[in-house]
Order: C-alpha cells, then sequence, then structure tokens
C-alpha cells in the first residue's frame, strides 16, 4: 500500500526547493567539477599522463 504522509512530505521536501533550483545546479555542478579536477591531479601524481 502507500504511505500517503511520506510521500507527502518528500513532495513538500521538492517543492521547497523549487525556487533556488538554479543555485543547487550551480553548487552541484561546481563540487562535480572539483571533485574531478582532485582526481585529475592525484591520477597525475601517480604517474598517470595528464588528459587534455
Amino acid at each position: 500500500m502507500y504511505n500517503w504522509s511520506v510521500q507527502n512530505a518528500i513532495v513538500a521536501f521538492v517543492d521547497s526547493l523549487r525556487p533556488h533550483s538554479e543555485q543547487h545546479h550551480e553548487m552541484y555542478m561546481n563540487a562535480l567539477y572539483n571533485f574531478v579536477d582532485m582526481q585529475s591531479h592525484l591520477l597525475t601524481l601517480l604517474g598517470y599522463p595528464p588528459v587534455g
């Protein structure tokens, strides 16, 4: 069966994020870029050649 109170809580949470979706997207992209950049530096330190 369905737990409507949990579903309603999830919908309310998602709706509360909508006005700031651009900021959340920007934070996500920055975190993703920083993570990939850090891994690239780590692999370069371990001797792998840098990729374009």
